[in-house]
């Protein structure tokens, strides 16, 4: 797939979007208290606070039916339903012509836009009190994220709205899926991708798991690398992510890492008026999966986004080392107090691994300003162990910054006609077609019936002809 921008509808690039940012954390996917956990498979669109509907509801039992009403749209049709939640859903599309600078398959996910729009969100900058609602942000970071493009971020190839109901996203498809999946009854994690998948070095000595469910170290260091230099992007563009987890990390072709979910990620737009109330990069809300929120972000003070995605990564980490996480509870009023209070702990498993030790522990600091940097993760010895031919390219590599304008923003979104304009016009042209058809098979019936008779009394005996 092309990494080169079009200027038409099917060259926008990015990152996946999906939920509003919002002061209420996302739901964690393992049990807690309230509310109760909805555990997503593999390309479930996660629902925390994002609203959505089937792309096209009238099609889901239709054969041949492409759940794509717009021409453009139409360039596609329907796979199958990849995943859905209370009020989203992704379905897997194919291209109806192959193009060689482009994948042939790709994922697409609807927003019901009236829903996003009854979202409204109140926060003071300064001394105006501001309200937005969840599309006026959706509308801000689609903008974003059309900008971006990065091997190890979900790509986002086209945004559709018809300005009425519907918002559809037409995104890359990962074909191996998250990279873990969330056991309720086990409460652990488990690999949903077999290690072949991915195009790590092979180990120069026997592949070493720590745990069961753990990835081989080999795997989980080729991981890493991609996720740390997709999050080193991200920064560098002032977008910190705020949701990272096993859950929202896929795996596409090749072996790729790529992180999707960018619906509580924040752009911190130095240039807005009255955008920074305290420091940049600096938040006073929470947001993301509470399992993996850093502490600092727990209390009533500002903090660093960016560095508390630094703890989110080192959490992803040792997910994907132990299938488990280090914090765990089902209350999250506890869950919160072991974050913040509780020192961590490492399986007995990794203690002969002091480099890996050492990075666990920097990334899981609880003193953000103790915490490993991104500069000091890509020259870690652990992470560059089998890799030492790229050590100089990896840790000096230049990050491509972008800007979004105003127009950008304007511009998010790609008008086409009302998809409810189109539903009407497609049944009105559906029984056009069926009185028309009905006509020609009667007049075909009646021609028919006029031939036979024809033909029959040309072979009439002649003393019953009459003249």
């Amino acid at each position: 797939m092309s990494n080169k921008p079009d200027k038409s509808i099917k060259g926008f690039f990015g990152g996946l979007f999906k939920r509003k940012e919002s002061s209420v954390a996302a739901p964690p996917p393992m049990p807690v208290a309230a509310p109760k956990p909805v555990v997503a498979p593999a390309h479930v669109v996660s629902t925390g606070a994002s609203s959505g509907v089937c792309l096209s509801p009238q099609d889901d039992d239709n054969d041949a039916g492409s759940p794509c009403p717009s021409n453009v749209l139409a360039e596609f049709e329907f796979v199958k339903e990849l995943g859905k939640g209370a009020t989203a859903v992704v379905k897997l599309c194919r291209r109806k012509v192959h193009d060689n600078q482009k994948d042939d398959l790709v994922a697409m996910k609807e927003f019901k836009t009236s829903l996003l729009k009854k979202m409204k969100e109140f926060k003071r900058e300064g001394r105006r009190m501001i309200v937005s609602t969840a599309f006026d942000k959706v509308q801000i970071e689609i903008a974003i994220m059309k900008k971006l493009s990065h091997a190890n971020l979900v790509s986002l190839e086209a945004v559709l709205d018809d300005g009425d109901e519907q918002l559809v996203l037409v995104l890359e498809y990962a074909p191996y899926g998250q990279i873990m999946v969330w056991d309720a009854a086990q409460l652990s994690y488990v690999p949903s991708i077999d290690a072949h998948s991915f195009s790590a070095p092979a180990p120069t000595t026997p592949a070493v798991q720590l745990a069961k469910n753990g990835l081989p170290l080999h795997i989980a260091r080729k991981c890493f690398r991609e996720l740390l230099i997709g999050l080193e992007y991200l920064h560098t563009n002032d977008i910190c992510h705020r949701d990272l987890k096993p859950e929202n990390i896929l795996v596409g072709n090749q072996g790729t890492v790529k992180i999707a979910d960018f619906g509580v990620a924040h752009f911190f737009d130095d240039k807005a008026p009255a955008a920074q109330p305290v420091a940049h990069g600096y938040l006073t809300n929470s947001a993301g999966t509470y399992a993996y929120m850093a502490p600092e972000s727990m209390a009533s003070e500002p903090y660093s986004a960016f560095v508390a995605d630094i703890w989110a990564l080192g959490i992803t980490l040792y997910a994907m080392l132990f299938g488990s996480l280090p914090y765990f509870s089902a209350e999250v009023t506890e869950l919160f107090d072991m974050i913040q209070n509780n020192p961590i702990t490492l399986p007995n498993a990794v203690q002969a691994h002091l480099e890996l030790t050492s990075l666990l522990l920097g990334l899981l600091e609880k003193d953000p300003a103790k915490r490993l940097t991104i500069t000091e993760m890509k020259r870690h010895p652990w992470v560059n162990r089998g890799y030492e031919s790229q050590r100089e390219d990896f840790q000096s590599q230049q990050i491509e910054t972008v800007e979004v304008s105003a127009d950008d923003i304007q511009n998010a979104f790609t008008r086409i006609p009302s998809m409810a304009a189109l539903t009407r016009m497609k049944i009105s042209s559906n029984k056009w077609a069926n009185n028309a058809r009905k006509a020609v098979k009667e007049k075909e019936l009646i021609k028919q019936a006029s031939s036979a008779s024809s033909n029959s009394g040309d072979t009439k005996p002649e003393s019953t002809k009459t003249a």
